[in-house]
């Protein structure tokens, strides 16, 4: 999974991987998105995750977070 930037300057992770690690379609994960149901936030890291980004989804009963190198790798993740 790669964290690119986008050609209006905003973070994009592919849906279809982020719906895999969230446990359901990336039809469900748009509809679930379009009803307000899905919480994304995207900061950079401090202190020990400094030059890292941090990207957290949650859903209504599920959630993920990823930290990514500079160049937008995937280096660590968690699911609950």
């Amino acid at each position: 999974m790669r964290l690119t930037l986008g050609h209006l300057g905003d973070w994009v992770v592919d849906p279809r991987e982020l719906a895999t690690r969230l446990s359901v379609s990336a039809d469900d994960l748009k509809r679930l998105e379009r009803y307000g149901y899905v919480d994304a936030r995207i900061k950079e890291g401090s202190g020990d995750d400094a030059g890292r980004t941090l990207v957290t989804i949650r859903l209504l009963n599920s959630g993920w977070r990823g930290t990514f190198d500079r160049s937008g790798t995937l280096i660590l993740e968690e699911r609950w």
